[in-house]
């Protein structure tokens, strides 16, 4: 691997995938069809595990990707109780080799990447997590601004582009307002690897997300494009909600905040998001969902991006077949 190839070049060799295009393992909003959708189609797919709560859920989902796809796939940990014997279980019992890891890489991490050969992404909010894994052998460093839906902080995507990179030891990925082709351009002329697209895979046809929903965000949308809002929802996380009804009422009456301490009440957000649904409900979302204007596969949408990637690059940066 040479040092002269672009972070893009370095981050699609050690991933083994097409495009330098991630699919953010979104709490709620990932499973193991959309995970595989996403491999086939030339991206890396990424399975959220919060919401899944047990190993043995998480390895339903792992083995229908498995069964749908041979290309590589990712599993993402995020920060919580438990994290480290939930890697060490799907690594030792489950076979799996590449991980995203939401804040966070432990010395017992790195003892389990140098065993068995594993790839590890970590995913940080600010200077600060990312300081503290700097010393970690990461293969890529997900940097994720507060554009996006999911855990985020007071930094913008290109703020914390700005503040890691020139420290960053391996290709660093932008996420958190991150769409089409004109982004992964934009962001490989910065000198990033690639890009994370996470709103606009929540709201394909292959995601969990009960079709009542997505053709409510795409109907609102189409007569008034929607509006999200960063919210602190606790006193270490902020999240980004579409700025509907549901939004507005739970916010005017605290209940947000008293949602995201109380897990369980969280778990029973997520069962809603795969149940019909007649009225507006909590929803995250990226600052990009007032784009969203018609239902798109996942592949529809890896290719949509690498179409437009190679509408807008010049011969100076790669070209990704």
């Amino acid at each position: 691997m040479s040092d002269t190839q672009h972070p893009s070049q370095r981050l699609v060799e050690r991933l083994g995938i097409r495009y330098p295009l991630l699919q953010g393992g979104m709490t709620f909003g990932s499973d193991g069809k959309l995970v595989a959708e996403v491999s086939n189609a030339g991206g890396l797919g990424t399975l959220g595990t919060f919401h899944y709560r047990t190993y043995d859920k998480v390895m339903v989902e792992v083995e229908k990707i498995r069964a749908a796809t041979d290309q590589p796939w990712a599993v993402n940990v995020p920060f919580f109780e438990n994290n480290i014997e939930l890697v060490r279980e799907l690594v030792t019992q489950g076979g799996v080799k590449c991980f995203t890891l939401g804040g966070w890489f432990s010395k017992e991490v790195e003892e389990l990447k140098a065993e068995h050969d594993l790839t590890v992404l970590v995913s940080v909010n600010s200077p600060t997590v990312a300081r503290m894994i700097e010393e970690r052998p990461y293969d890529a460093l997900i940097v994720q601004g507060n554009e996006s839906g999911g855990a985020n902080n007071a930094f913008t995507t290109r703020q914390l582009y700005d503040l890691i990179a020139p420290l960053a030891t391996a290709p660093v990925v932008l996420a958190g307002g991150q769409w089409d082709g004109v982004d992964l351009h934009q962001a490989l002329v910065l000198g990033a690897g690639g890009i994370q697209l996470g709103t606009r895979f929540f709201f394909c046809s292959d995601s969990p997300l009960h079709p009542s929903i997505k053709e409510k965000v795409l109907d609102y949308n189409s007569k008034r494009p929607l509006t999200t809002t960063l919210t602190q929802v606790s006193s270490t996380l902020n999240l980004r909600f579409i700025a509907n009804k549901a939004f507005k009422k739970a916010d005017q009456s605290g209940e947000i905040t008293e949602i995201f301490n109380d897990k369980e009440r969280v778990f029973a957000l997520s069962a809603a998001y795969a149940e019909e649904q007649r009225k507006p409900v909590l929803l995250y979302a990226g600052t990009g969902v007032y784009k969203l204007s018609e239902m798109e596969s996942a592949a529809q949408i890896v290719e949509s991006v690498a179409a437009g990637y190679r509408e807008a690059a010049g011969a100076e940066l790669p070209a990704f077949a």
